[in-house]
């Protein structure tokens, strides 16, 4: 009878572990905003899609929604795993909503659609006549989403033309520019802040109903057991982008300016 005192500690230690893994992921869906999205337009570096995935879970988005490729203009997109992508997305999209979007002027409409405001982070040169707001000045009270281009060129043309608008994140030093992750983050960071202050949040909640927060619940319980879900959604990534990319200029200009995105 001595075998049956180890099996129950280790019956009682596994029994905790779940029930914290589930009252964690509890809070987490709690929180969650589904009215402040990222759009991602034909970015080219996976360690930088990796990064900006590991951030907006952090600061408690659920959307991403990715334009995947572009064929007008034979961009490549940065889905693609690498090993180094994989060690910073530490298992973040996991927790997340992924949209994939084959042109960026559907994504945008369907996001408008569905009651969305997009702002497109655009440097004052590539504004095309609009008022560029300041990040800060921005109003998240309503749906948002803002979008993001590509490490070499920024939001496109169409795209900008597609939006609500524009907005700039402002630099007082003397750098003139920003990793587009980083960029992300800081603004992800300030528009989930204002978001919460705007519709008086309490802490621990997000924006979402509650009928949202169960189904999402369930989700995450499904998600948390099965140990092969984030390795799924890479192995379709990998599928679609030997399907479907097209080498482009993207890549010509990555190894001078991959991880710039000017502001």
């Amino acid at each position: 009878m001595d075998w049956e005192l180890p099996f129950e500690e280790e019956t009682a230690s596994e029994t905790t572990t779940v029930l914290r893994r589930d009252a964690r992921l509890e809070q987490s869906a709690r929180r969650r905003l589904e009215g402040l999205r990222v759009v991602l337009e034909d970015l080219c570096d996976p360690g930088n899609r990796a990064a900006i995935l590991r951030s907006v879970e952090a600061f408690g988005l659920l959307h991403v929604h990715e334009v995947c490729h572009d064929v007008a203009t034979g961009r490549r997109p940065a889905q693609t795993s690498t090993a180094r992508g994989r060690s910073i997305v530490n298992g973040a999209e996991k927790w997340l909503n992924l949209h994939q979007h084959e042109g960026v002027e559907e994504c945008i409409k369907s996001l408008q659609a569905a009651g969305f405001g997009v702002w497109a982070a655009v440097p004052p040169q590539q504004a095309g006549g609009r008022r560029l707001m300041p990040l800060d000045e921005l109003c998240f009270g309503g749906k948002t989403a803002l979008l993001f281009g590509s490490e070499a060129r920024g939001v496109s043309t169409k795209a900008v033309e597609s939006c609500d608008g524009c907005f700039t994140v402002p630099l007082f030093g003397l750098s003139e520019s920003l990793n587009v992750s980083v960029c992300v983050a800081v603004s992800v960071h300030l528009a989930a802040l204002k978001r919460r202050k705007a519709l008086d949040l309490p802490k621990d909640m997000g924006d979402m109903e509650e009928l949202q927060v169960e189904e999402l619940l369930r989700s995450y319980a499904d998600r948390s057991l099965d140990h092969r879900f984030t390795a799924n959604l890479r192995s379709q990534r990998s599928v679609r982008s030997q399907r479907s990319v097209i080498p482009g200029p993207c890549f010509n200009d990555e190894k001078k300016s991959k991880s710039i995105y000017i502001i």
